[in-house]
């Protein structure tokens, strides 16, 4: 096996794997897609952590099944879960791995999916049917992590809900709250992700020539916002969100991206926010799957690249360009076959 290893800063190499296969409890998956983000870009030109392989998502097909309990057949179309708990932790060790206080996250803790063939354990492992298709299924932790977050926050139908960061996620996150019937607030100054999140059906959008106190207070009869949601990767302070956030209201910072924010938290405390820090959808990826394949949402029209896996290295090194440069960089999905 083969795969795209961190050597050091802005520098990968193609390498050899050696995994332990063992047919009782694991599978070996030809992995046909995976997807490149942010934080592949993050770890590449940091160099860390060193000979682990990058990309933070992806799917394929069985090559050898294990003995397992869902009769997982040579062929089968799978998604892989990128965290995996680590069984240790007192949670992991009292049967609730859901809650597991150290998850262990591909191209950080194990091996991402730029290389030919994983090998994982069988539970970790996710049929795909037909109706959800390659690129909506590189979205499945998107999905899980919204998930994740609607019921954190405990959102409910009607609930106006400000959400600052209109990147992948936080459009995503606003369709599944316009399909549960709550009221997206998607606040950005990015112009072009606001154009994307329009055309992917989301009414309510603040751009960075707007109001935003005043525009929220007035979609909320003066109440703001019911929770607000602040997605990590924006150029937008913290402090917005709990400046839109009504007394008392709970507050979910998150994001897919290992990217630093600092904050003050002084409104925060004087308008008795309740803080959630939120980074993983874990345990929700067969609802996702369901939601996916029920047209939940639509991914046509999100900003997206596609190119191959020889292409890896220097695909990387633009992206790690742009971010040098302070500019925007996009999910990509890499071809592997």
């Amino acid at each position: 096996m083969k795969g795209w290893h961190t050597i050091s800063e802005n520098k990968i190499e193609e390498k050899s794997i050696e995994e332990i296969f063992d047919n009782l409890t694991s599978s070996k998956i030809k992995i046909t897609k995976a997807m490149l983000t942010l934080n592949d870009v993050l770890r590449f030109t940091e160099g860390k952590p060193e000979n682990t392989v990058l990309g933070s998502y992806g799917l394929g097909v069985v090559s050898e099944p294990g003995a397992n309990l869902f009769d997982l057949q040579k062929g089968t179309r799978v998604y892989v879960n990128p965290n995996v708990n680590c069984k240790q932790c007192f949670n992991c060790n009292n049967n609730e791995p859901t809650k597991c206080s150290d998850l262990q996250t591909a191209g950080e803790e194990f091996h991402g999916f730029l290389r030919d063939f994983v090998t994982i354990e069988s539970s970790n492992l996710y049929f795909l049917p037909e109706s959800v298709s390659d690129t909506d299924a590189l979205f499945i932790e998107h999905v899980s992590l919204s998930l994740a977050i609607i019921d954190k926050l405990d959102i409910q139908k009607g609930d106006h809900i400000a959400i600052i960061g209109a990147n992948n996620l936080g459009n995503i996150l606003s369709q599944l709250l316009i399909y549960y019937q709550a009221v997206p607030i998607l606040i950005d100054v990015d112009e072009e992700n606001l154009a994307i999140a329009k055309s992917s059906g989301v009414y309510y959008t603040l751009s960075k020539d707007d109001n935003w106190t005043k525009d929220v207070s007035s979609l909320t009869g003066g109440r703001m916002a019911k929770s607000v949601v602040y997605i990590s990767n924006t150029d937008i302070s913290a402090r917005t969100a709990f400046s839109l956030a009504g007394y008392n209201a709970p507050v979910a910072l998150t994001g897919l991206t290992d990217k630093n924010t600092t904050a003050s938290f002084a409104m925060a405390m004087k308008k008795q926010l309740v803080i959630h820090c939120i980074n993983s959808g874990y345990g929700y990826t067969s609802s996702s799957i369901n939601l996916i394949a029920n047209k939940a949402f639509k991914t046509d029209k999100l900003k997206l690249d596609t190119i191959n896996y020889k292409n890896v290295p220097e695909k990387l090194n633009s992206m790690a360009e742009k971010v040098k440069k302070n500019e925007k960089v996009y999910d990509v999905i890499v071809d592997m076959i």
